[in-house]
């Protein structure tokens, strides 16, 4: 981490999300985290809350995300595979409580990786595809993604 420059998940972070954030009223985001060991234990995940808080992972704001984010990357220990299917179903499950119109979820997955459980985030994208829910997949970095 450079403190004086943004790296490159940051940039899309920042620029993808001043673009959707003007579309939720409160500003107040859930930002997850996927592919680290986390501490104590060294745990691997790929569905934690970047702010550490588990029963309420939302920042304020895209400034919020981004400080949790660099937080984050002090405590965890980043580790493959990259696995999207968690994070799909924990937003789908949050979308099928929520149908009566009253609200919309964005999904915004920021990856330097090749989808490693590609069957499972296509299932869980095919069943999230009835639901209140958009998903955005930003890639960075020098990996393929075609």
């Amino acid at each position: 981490m450079n403190p004086y420059q943004l790296n490159a998940y940051a940039m899309a972070l920042k620029a993808v999300g001043e673009i959707i954030q003007d579309y939720d009223s409160d500003k107040m985001f859930p930002a997850l985290g996927f592919g680290a060991k986390l501490p104590p234990d060294g745990r691997v995940s790929h569905e934690f809350p970047l702010n550490g808080n588990m029963e309420n992972p939302y920042c304020n704001g895209i400034e919020g995300i981004l400080e949790a984010y660099h937080q984050s990357l002090k405590t965890v220990q980043l580790y493959g595979p990259t696995n999207f299917a968690p994070v799909v179903n924990h937003v789908a499950r949050y979308a099928a409580a929520v149908q009566d119109g009253s609200q919309y979820f964005v999904l915004l997955i920021i990856t330097d990786g090749v989808i490693s459980d590609m069957a499972q985030t296509k299932e869980a994208i095919v069943n999230g595809a009835k639901l209140p829910m958009s998903i955005i997949i930003v890639g960075v970095g020098q990996a393929e993604f075609d």
